[in-house]
């Protein structure tokens, strides 16, 4: 997937697609929601690739029995939540991205 509308924006308006995608309940005008969408599937990815390194990282440490592996075990945990949290927004974005979707980001349920 292509960053086209998210890299026309200017700096500011970075910042409120990293909004709009991050957090619930914001109201955004439909290109901030396109470029929220096409930068989610690059959250995703990121997040994901971070995830299966740290998993190789852990694997290591515990098979020397480092006491690091603790630390890099809760690193892991976080970056975990943070996938499940960018994989939801993703969801949410992409239901409001859709050209039947309106153009507000609302918390469901």
């Amino acid at each position: 997937m292509r960053l086209d509308h998210y890299r026309a924006c200017s700096w500011r308006e970075k910042r409120q697609v990293l909004d709009v995608f991050w957090r619930r309940s914001r109201t955004a005008p439909p290109s901030m929601v396109a470029a929220a969408y096409e930068y989610g599937w690059w959250a995703v990815a990121s997040l994901t690739v971070i995830a299966a390194e740290l998993a190789l990282v852990v694997a290591v440490l515990a098979m020397r029995a480092s006491a690091w592996g603790w630390w890099v075990g809760a690193a892991e945990a976080a970056n975990a939540l943070a996938l499940l949290w960018a994989m939801r927004r993703l969801r949410d974005v992409e239901a409001v991205a859709r050209p039947d979707g309106g153009a507000t980001l609302t918390r469901a349920g």
